[in-house]
């Protein structure tokens, strides 16, 4: 079975009906229950269907789970946006997939609310390079190097001796410079040594090594 993956194309539907609801709403949680409802029944030979009756039963119904004041209005924004910008998805499954990280969209849109505006801007209209985006994040994550620990041993650059003191550079990203005391040390200046890391700070920068 192929698994259905994210194009170019339901990438650009599913930025804009993320942007264009929460430039009107911010709470998403009224949109995860739509979310939640296509998950649930878009394997159904009517799940298009279903999909539009609930968007008008919730607008519309008095019966609708009704959280605050606006909720009835958040409903009709959903409905509208969506009636707006998925006329065109005829396949329950890629309607799922939009919904989905239209979800995770909209969420980041609500810490970084100037996206929002931003990615709705026509892509011809667009500076370059272009700023990443979203989805690019999503697709290829940065690998995030391993941190440096107590009890590690790193490669380190003896920069000078001055009797019991010995300074070196170490060799990691940070380039820290430290001093450690050891008495008749035997490394001379400018060999590499391995020595063990014994202190590391709240920023994963090493504060104390010994031999």
């Amino acid at each position: 079975m192929t698994t259905l993956q994210m194009n170019e194309n339901l990438w650009s539907i599913a930025r804009d009906l993320a942007s264009a609801i929460m430039n009107k709403i911010t709470d998403v949680n009224e949109f995860d229950k739509v979310t939640a409802f296509m998950r649930q029944y878009h394997k159904a030979d009517d799940a298009l269907e279903k999909f539009n009756t609930l968007l008008q039963q919730l607008a519309d119904s008095s019966d609708a789970p009704i959280q605050s004041g606006k909720t009835r209005e958040y409903y009709k924004i959903i409905q509208d946006c969506c009636q707006k910008h998925l006329k065109d998805i005829n396949n329950p499954d890629e309607l799922l997939l939009i919904l989905g990280w239209c979800r995770r969209l909209m969420r980041y849109y609500k810490v970084e609310p100037k996206r929002a505006t931003e990615e709705q801007v026509p892509q011809k209209q667009k500076q370059t390079p272009k700023q990443p985006s979203m989805e690019s994040a999503f697709l290829k994550p940065e690998v995030e190097k391993p941190k440096i620990k107590v009890g590690d041993r790193v490669n380190a650059t003896i920069l000078k001796k001055d009797g019991f003191k010995v300074t070196v550079q170490l060799d990691t990203d940070e380039k820290e410079e430290l001093i450690f005391e050891r008495p008749y040390y035997p490394g001379q200046v400018g060999a590499t040594v391995k020595l063990k890391v014994q202190e590391v700070n709240e920023d994963a920068h090493i504060t104390k090594v010994i031999p």
